[in-house]
């Protein structure tokens, strides 16, 4: 049993990092979508809310389907849906089969939130519960590295042939499904078995504290996630303003390069800083997207184009800075502060939570894009992350609760 749990420990953070998201695409996104494609603005952005109803729905058909057939076949299962989300999205000549690849794509993101769990089980067989961030962090490292490096050549990748970014993409993918067959849950946690007799052992109460997390992390991600796709696509038009399609390539190749640069830093760095901040992460975090926002938001108004690029760009940085270790933060919080039983749903429910966010917020956006510029969108991403800084400082109010009665029972 150690030998499986240390591979799955050796193995995990390349098979996160793998399978994180769609490798190479992501770099390229709004280029491909637009220039291949041949997608306008509102339809970019209406691809993800559409997606995202769709998950909702399925949402509580796939948390079925994971309590079933446990976490290590949930992992597995997981890596496929992305690979056929990237060779749909490579492949698919229409719009709608564009879309199904998105949908594997959001799909594949609730059930390799089985890894997590079950990372955190194989960790307690072995008494190295303690280690959970250090080698989630380690996870978001690779995945920050790959993807720093990926940004080096996606541009140039790109211009010489549109399609080999996406190449590059499903080849990471199928890498991911092979290494998905190495990982095991060695715990009895693998699967939870619901027997009549231990319904109400199992059953989720939602606290308070559970809520707040949820609405917390449920606001973040969606601003996260459209100030990273939108962000770039507003940017992408200012540049347009002014440069060629293979000179605004290879602005936005560097602008995402050097974000990525940026990630990698945060995430070694991050072991380091949440011990020293914990609780205060919660706040800072928010602060920061709030502030990435306003940056690429006024930075657009600066008539200097090189400013207005620099300006724009490091707001972009600094929402990837932010990401990743807010993501680790609030699964480490929840895993902390609730019953192992309930981990599997509860890290369901803020993937949940992000969708119907997500969504909403894509189709404001879409109906908001086909009368108004990219501009009002961020204008109204900049007021909702306003009011995630208010929300952060009441849940930080509520882990410090938390953590003073976990001390009492200890």
């Amino acid at each position: 049993m150690n030998k499986k749990v240390n591979r799955y420990i050796k193995v995990f953070p390349w098979y996160a990092g793998l399978t994180s998201d769609l490798l190479f695409y992501i770099a390229i996104d709004t280029l491909f979508l637009t220039v291949v494609k041949n997608f306008s603005a509102a339809e970019i952005v209406s691809l993800t809310s559409f997606a995202q109803f769709a998950c909702i729905a399925l949402q509580f058909p796939v948390l079925f389907i994971i309590k079933r057939i446990g976490n290590t076949a949930s992992i597995r299962i997981g890596a496929i849906c992305m690979l056929l989300s990237a060779v749909l999205t490579t492949m698919g000549k229409s719009y709608y089969l564009v879309l199904v690849g998105r949908v594997f794509h959001d799909v594949s993101v609730v059930f390799r939130t089985a890894s997590y769990v079950a990372l955190e089980n194989n960790l307690d067989l072995i008494d190295k519960r303690s280690e959970f961030v250090r080698v989630r962090a380690s996870a978001n490292t690779v995945y920050s590295v790959i993807t720093m490096l990926i940004s080096f050549v996606a541009s140039y990748m790109f211009n010489l042939n549109h399609y080999l970014p996406m190449i590059g993409c499903i080849t990471t993918c199928a890498m991911g499904v092979m290494l998905s067959f190495l990982m095991k849950d060695c715990s009895t946690y693998d699967k939870i078995t619901y027997k009549k007799e231990n319904k109400e052992k199992v059953k989720v109460k939602y606290t308070k504290f559970i809520i707040m997390a949820i609405v917390v992390y449920s606001l973040f991600y969606p601003i996260v996630n459209n100030g990273q796709s939108d962000g770039k696509l507003f940017i992408q038009q200012q540049v347009f303003l002014d440069f060629n399609v293979e000179n605004t390539a290879l602005i936005i190749g560097a602008i995402v390069c050097v974000s990525r640069i940026i990630r990698v830093l945060s995430n070694v760095g991050f072991a380091k800083i949440y011990c020293k901040y914990e609780e205060k992460l919660g706040i800072a975090f928010p602060v920061m997207l709030s502030g990435a926002i306003a940056l690429m938001l006024f930075g657009s108004f600066i008539p200097q184009v090189f400013v207005k690029i620099l300006a724009m760009g490091a707001g972009y940085t600094v929402i990837l800075f932010a990401r990743d270790p807010f993501n680790l933060y609030m699964q480490d919080v929840i895993l902390t502060n609730t019953p192992k039983e309930q981990h599997q749903t509860l890290l369901t429910m803020l993937q949940f939570g992000v969708k119907i966010t997500t969504a909403g917020m894509g189709l404001c956006f879409s109906a908001v894009l086909i009368s108004y510029p990219m501009i009002v969108v961020m204008a109204l991403m900049l007021a909702v992350s306003t009011i995630d800084i208010a929300l952060g400082i009441k849940l930080y109010k509520m882990v410090l609760i938390e953590k003073n009665n976990r001390k009492v029972i200890a």
